[in-house]
C-alpha cells in the first residue's frame, strides 16, 4: 500500500469521501425538520402523528450514522493492518482450484460483511420498526427469511460468480461475455422472482372483494390493460407498511396488494395507486429503466476489463499475488464513487417517471383526488418525513416527495 498506487488513492477517497458525503446529507435532512405538519397535509396528519414521524426520522438517521461509522472503521482497520493479505494466505492455504479459491474469497468477504451489519439490522427491525408499530416480523420468521435469502444467494449467485471468474481467467472478452451473462440473469429473474421468489417469502391468495375485484376489471379494461390474476400478499405478517406491485408481461399480467393497503385505503385510492402502477407500464418506463440499467452495466465491466489487467489493484490494499477475485472485491470498492454518480442519473429518471405516473392516474380516474388521498395517506401511515432536504432527496429519492407530488396532482 502507498501513496504513490492510484488505485490506493482512488480507494481511501471512495470510502472516506462517500462516507462524509452521506454524513452530511443526513445532517441536512435533519435540519429541515419542521415542527409542525404542512399546511397541505393537516387534513391527514395530526400534530402528535407528525411529531412520531420527526422522531421516526432522526432515530433512523442516527442508527444509520452509526452503522455507518462502524463499517467504514473495521473496514479502514482490516485494510491497514494487513487484513485482506492474511485472509488471501488463509484460503490459498486451503489449496483449493482456482474457481473454488476465488468463490471463497468472494463469498467471505460478503459474509464479513453481513455479519457487521446483522445486528443493525435487528435492531432496526425489533427496536426502532417495531417501537413505531410497523414490525410485526416475529424472531423465528426474520431469522427464517434470512436462510432462505442466503440459500437462494448461494444457488443462483455462485454458478454466475463461478462462472465470471472462469470467463476472466481464461478469455480476453470476459468482460463482454460477462457482461452478456449478467444481463441476461437479471432479465431472467425479473420474470421468474415474482412467481417462484416471492412465494418463499409471503403468501398469495385470490382477492375476496367481489366489488373490487370488478372495479379493477373495469379500470383494466378501460385502459387497455389486460389483467390475468389479482392477489393478495399478507405483508401484515412482517409490517404494517402497505404497497402493491405488477408483475408478468403481455397478457399474463398479474396484481398483487398488500393486505395492509386494502385495510387501510378505499376502493378508488386503491384504483389510483393501481392506475399509478398502469402508468408506469404505459408510459413504457420500465423498459426505459432496464436499458440505462444495461447500459451501466456495460460501462462497469468496461471498466473492469482494464482493472483487472492491473496488478496495482490488489497490491493498493496489501495483496502480493494478484487474483481475479480480489480484483472482483477491491474493483466494488474503488468503483463506489461512479455507482453514486449513475445512481443519481437513475434517481432522477425515476422521480420524473413518478410525476408522469401520477398524472396518468389523474387522468384514469378523471379526478386528482384519490391519488392525493392515497399518497398523503401513505405518507402518514408510513411515518415519511415530509420536508427532506432538497440534497438528500437528490441522493436517494426514487419517489419525489409527497408535497411534490400532491402539488404537481393539483395543479
Amino acid at each position: 500500500m502507498s501513496l504513490d498506487n492510484p488505485w490506493f488513492l482512488l480507494a481511501l477517497i471512495a470510502t472516506l469521501g462517500l462516507y462524509h458525503l452521506e454524513l452530511f446529507a443526513t445532517l441536512l435532512n435533519l435540519s429541515a425538520l419542521k415542527p409542525e405538519p404542512p399546511e397541505s397535509l393537516r387534513a391527514t396528519t395530526d400534530q402528535d402523528t407528525h411529531e412520531r414521524a420527526l422522531e421516526y426520522a432522526r432515530v433512523s438517521a442516527k442508527l444509520g450514522i452509526i452503522e455507518s461509522s462502524v463499517s467504514l472503521t473495521l473496514m479502514l482497520g482490516f485494510w491497514w493492518l494487513g487484513g485482506f493479505n492474511w485472509l488471501d494466505q488463509v484460503i490459498r492455504g486451503w489449496h483449493l482450484t482456482q474457481i473454488v479459491n476465488g468463490l471463497a474469497v468472494i463469498s467471505l468477504v460478503f459474509l464479513a460483511r453481513q455479519l457487521v451489519s446483522f445486528p443493525f439490522e435487528v435492531y432496526d427491525t425489533f427496536v426502532i420498526e417495531r417501537g413505531f408499530g410497523f414490525n410485526k416480523t416475529t424472531p423465528a420468521t426474520f431469522l427464517l427469511d434470512r436462510i432462505k435469502g442466503l440459500v437462494l444467494l448461494t444457488a443462483l449467485g455462485l454458478p454466475i460468480l463461478a462462472l465470471l471468474l472462469w470467463l476472466f481467467n481464461n478469455s480476453d472478452r470476459a468482460a463482454l461475455y460477462g457482461w452478456l451473462a449478467v444481463s441476461s440473469f437479471s432479465l431472467l429473474m425479473s420474470f421468474i422472482a415474482p412467481r417462484l421468489i416471492m412465494p418463499m417469502f409471503f403468501k398469495f391468495t385470490p382477492l375476496e372483494d367481489v366489488e373490487l375485484r370488478k372495479k379493477i376489471d373495469s379500470l383494466s379494461l378501460r385502459l387497455a390493460f389486460p389483467v390475468s390474476d389479482v392477489s393478495v400478499v399478507d405483508g401484515s405478517r412482517r409490517s404494517t407498511k402497505a404497497n402493491a406491485f405488477f408483475a408478468g408481461f403481455g397478457k399474463a399480467k398479474r396484481i398483487a396488494l398488500f393486505d395492509t393497503l386494502l385495510k387501510n385505503h378505499t376502493h378508488d385510492e386503491i384504483l389510483a395507486v393501481l392506475a399509478h402502477e398502469i402508468g408506469h407500464c404505459k408510459r413504457r418506463h420500465v423498459p426505459q429503466q432496464i436499458v440505462l440499467s444495461l447500459a451501466a452495466s456495460a460501462l462497469m465491466f468496461a471498466l473492469l476489463h482494464y482493472a483487472l489487467r492491473d496488478p496495482q489493484l490488489c497490491a493498493a490494499f496489501g495483496i502480493g499475488r494478484p487474483s481475479i477475485a480480489w480484483g472482483l472485491v477491491f474493483f466494488s470498492i474503488a468503483y463506489q464513487p461512479l455507482n453514486q454518480l449513475l445512481s443519481l442519473i437513475g434517481g432522477h429518471l425515476s422521480r420524473k417517471f413518478e410525476f408522469e405516473a401520477d398524472a396518468y392516474a389523474k387522468a384514469a380516474l378523471d379526478s386528482a383526488t384519490p391519488m392525493v388521498n392515497a399518497l398523503t395517506k401513505l405518507s402518514r401511515d408510513h411515518l415519511s418525513n415530509p420536508t427532506p432536504h432538497p440534497f438528500y432527496v437528490f441522493l436517494h429519492y426514487s419517489h419525489p416527495p409527497v408535497l411534490q407530488r400532491v402539488a404537481a396532482l393539483e395543479n
